[in-house]
Formats: C-alpha cells, sequence, structure tokens
C-alpha cells in the first residue's frame, strides 16, 4: 500500500493538489491511501517550506507548486514498480520553411540556422569581454577575481540580522519574518537608529543573493545573525512560530549575545 501525503494548509492549491491525488490512484490503478497534512509543526518535519507539498511513503517528491494528475499519477507508478514513469519523446516537424517535412532534430537547414546563431553570438559575447577588458586596463584595474567576495562584511561592530524567504511564499514564512522583524525593531530601537543593528529580508533565490546559501549553509527560510566575521543561525524559528512571546524571547536572545561580543 502506497502512502501519500498532501501537505498544505487548506489553501485552493492544496485542496486542488489533493483531489488531483485522488485521481490519480484511480487513474494509475495501485492501492495508495491519501492523507491531508495540515498541521504546520509537521510540515516542516517533513523538510518541506514551500507548500502545497507531496510526500510518496515518506520521500518529498515535490514542493512549492500543484502537479497535475498525470504527474502524480506517474510519481505512483514509480513507488509501485521501482522504474521511473518516462514518457517517450515525440519527433517535433520542422517548420523552417514550407514542405519540410523533416524531424526538427534531423533538419539540415535548421542545424544550419542554429550553427550561424549560435556562431553570431559568440562573436557579440566576445567582443563584449573585449570592451570590458579594455576598459579595466584603461582605469587601471585589474579583471575582478572570480573566487573573490561579492559583498563586504558589515561595518566593524555593526549585527545584521537576516530573514531569508524563497520566491515563493505561504503564511507560517510571512508570519516568521513579521514576528523577527518585531523582535528586533520593537527592544533594539536604539541600537538601530545608532546603527549597531541592521534587519534585512532578503529572497535568497535572487541572483545577487544565492552566495548567501553557500555562506550561511541555507537548506530553508530561516534567521541568520552577523557580526563581522560570526554568525549563527537560528532555524528553531519554525518551532517557536506559533508562540510569539517564545518566538521574541528566542530571537532577542540571540541579538543579544551578538551585541555583548
Amino acid at each position: 500500500m502506497i502512502h501519500v501525503q498532501i501537505l498544505g494548509t487548506g489553501c485552493p492549491k492544496c485542496k486542488t493538489l489533493f483531489a488531483n491525488a485522488e485521481a490519480a490512484v484511480k487513474a494509475a490503478g495501485v492501492e495508495a491511501v491519501v492523507e491531508k497534512v495540515e498541521d504546520i509543526q509537521q510540515i516542516v518535519k517533513l523538510g518541506v517550506m514551500m507548500t502545497p507539498g507531496v510526500v510518496v511513503d515518506g520521500k518529498v517528491a515535490s514542493s512549492g507548486k500543484v502537479l497535475s494528475v498525470d504527474e502524480i499519477a506517474a510519481l505512483l507508478t514509480t513507488a509501485a514498480t521501482g522504474v521511473p514513469a518516462e514518457a517517450p519523446a515525440k519527433p517535433v516537424a520542422c517548420a523552417c520553411a514550407p514542405g519540410c517535412g523533416a524531424a526538427a532534430s534531423l533538419c539540415r537547414c535548421r542545424a544550419g540556422a542554429k550553427k550561424a546563431v549560435a556562431l553570431l553570438l559568440l562573436g557579440f559575447v566576445a567582443a563584449s569581454i573585449a570592451v570590458v577588458v579594455s576598459r579595466e586596463v584603461k582605469a587601471g584595474r585589474s579583471a575582478p577575481d572570480a573566487g573573490a567576495a561579492v559583498e563586504a562584511p558589515a561595518a566593524e561592530g555593526v549585527l545584521s540580522v537576516y530573514y531569508f524567504h524563497a520566491t515563493r511564499r505561504c503564511q507560517t514564512c510571512n508570519k516568521i519574518e513579521a514576528l523577527a522583524r518585531e523582535a528586533v525593531e520593537t527592544t533594539y530601537a536604539g541600537e538601530i537608529a545608532g546603527g549597531r543593528v541592521v534587519f534585512k529580508s532578503l529572497n535568497m533565490e535572487e541572483p545577487e543573493n544565492k552566495r548567501f546559501i553557500e555562506a550561511f549553509g541555507l537548506v530553508s527560510n530561516t534567521v541568520v545573525m552577523q557580526k563581522g566575521e560570526a554568525f549563527e543561525k537560528f532555524d528553531a524559528v519554525w518551532d517557536h512560530v506559533g508562540d510569539p512571546a517564545a518566538f521574541h524571547a528566542y530571537i532577542q536572545a540571540g541579538v543579544a549575545k551578538f551585541l555583548g561580543m
């Protein structure tokens, strides 16, 4: 018996996903039970930070999107047989010229056009690089090292409190940010005004912020505090989100610790 869990807090997308899962069980013709999981603590323990989510036999199969009936049926078939379900690739007819009936992958005229475009793009990139290097030389600067830090650490003695989130945000994620901001800005208003503490909410999926994922070892939405080279993750915000007083105390204790360093 396959155990399918649909994770979500009861939003319309979660309900649609649950209906799709029930339909997929019938379509796949497998023995499976579909369960709703709406408790946020249980969802977090399953490792899903963006709902709706699908867990099949204890393994997260999807999060943050609504799978179709066919997609869920494929997951069930794989779980039942152990063989990944793969749809056969369909040849795409070439549309490069009227009357050309060749498969797109075999069409010589299309292949030639792609090659010409690729050469043009390479030429453009090369010219752009040459212009940039020329400007750097004229300015008396060498080309930047690819391994160099993108952003310098905050000024000496300044504590940065970050809330990192993904592009897709659930109600709980928004609540964590609101509680963290409130805990810092209400208790440490003087330190913020004096420039000793700053609070920043950052989307870790945006290109300019992806460096933080590796630097801080981020795996989910969380709060991170950094002062100079020292930093600490406060992943237990997920455990305290249902108790604002405990949440505030947890974050404020972290700020006090860093300010005392």
